[in-house]
């Protein structure tokens, strides 16, 4: 079963930026410029987060993650130029 997950970045380093950017627009879609929205099974986040854990520098970097339930998914609103990532839409990895 896939959860949906709304995940941001904060990384200091360009090279380790690029690395977690394109890491994250494989499991996801960027909604803004340093946040992703990804529906990832528990083994997809595992895998994920461990691989975003071997990129990041724990002293300057961080990296968020926000499950959000359906019923949160489901209240989600937005204005603007926004793209969501609707149940529907298929990623390709």
């Amino acid at each position: 079963m896939e959860k949906f997950y709304v995940i941001s970045y904060d990384i200091a380093d360009d090279r380790k930026r690029y690395r977690v950017d394109k890491l994250l627009k494989n499991n996801g879609m960027r909604v803004q410029k340093s946040v992703f929205e990804c529906r990832l099974t528990d083994a997809q986040f595992l895998t994920l987060k461990m691989e975003l854990g071997k990129i990041i520098n724990y002293n300057t970097d961080s990296v968020r993650f926000y499950y959000l339930c359906k019923h949160c998914v489901d209240m989600i609103e937005y204005i603007g130029n926004s793209v969501f990532l609707e149940k529907n839409d298929f990623l390709i990895i």
